[in-house]
């Protein structure tokens, strides 16, 4: 069944954005993260064990039970969709949480959803808080793996394929940045593989 892609199904990886995701918390306890992506036992474990708390908010899933009926980047058009999907996702006070794990979320939402996206998540971000997200870096693929992104370790992730659906667009260096403007600071971590690992900090 999967003769013909270039990642087996499930696999883990080493990746140094993770890496310094979590040394940028080194020493302290106590703080309260997001991850937008399928809840886990392993997640949960290795921020229990850090002694911090994590809260799920799965992205993608809110996104196919909003837009999923028809075509799915049309639906993202639709203000009465929006509305519904807005109203599920990101409800966090302003302020709130330490850090955020988006992981590959961000490339399915449409430019308009994706800003109005990244505007909350600044929102609810102390300031000094930091994010981490990935992107497909091949502009040749029509499709995209989305992951389950399970923590192995502080530099190793498991990645377990949910699907394959076809991104909203590619990003640049350049677009990545304005993206995040709003952001102190951006940083890209060069993989061997098609991912784009990125950190972004409040």
């Amino acid at each position: 069944m999967y003769s013909d892609r270039r990642t087996p199904p499930e696999f883990t990886r080493q990746s140094s954005a993770l890496d310094q995701f979590f040394s940028a918390f080194h020493g302290q306890v106590g703080l309260t993260f997001l991850d937008l992506g399928v809840s886990n036992q392993e997640n949960t474990d290795f921020f229990n064990n850090l002694g911090h708390k994590v809260r799920y908010d799965n992205f993608i899933r809110t996104m196919d039970e909003s837009f999923g009926d028809g075509d799915f980047y049309a639906n993202q058009e639709d203000e009465e969709l929006v509305a519904r999907f807005q109203a599920k996702v990101l409800n966090f006070d302003d302020d709130s949480i330490d850090g955020i794990l988006i992981w590959d979320a961000l490339q399915f939402l449409t430019p308009a959803m994706l800003a109005a996206a990244v505007s909350q998540i600044h929102s609810i971000m102390h300031n000094g808080a930091q994010l981490l997200t990935t992107f497909h870096a091949d502009d040749k693929m029509v499709e995209v793996p989305s992951y389950s992104y399970r923590i192995q370790g502080r530099n190793r992730v498991k990645l377990v394929e949910r699907d394959r659906r076809r991104p909203a667009q590619f990003f640049t260096t350049r677009q990545l940045e304005k993206l995040f403007k709003d952001f102190s600071q951006v940083k890209f971590f060069l993989t061997q593989d098609a991912l784009r690992e990125v950190i972004v900090r409040k």
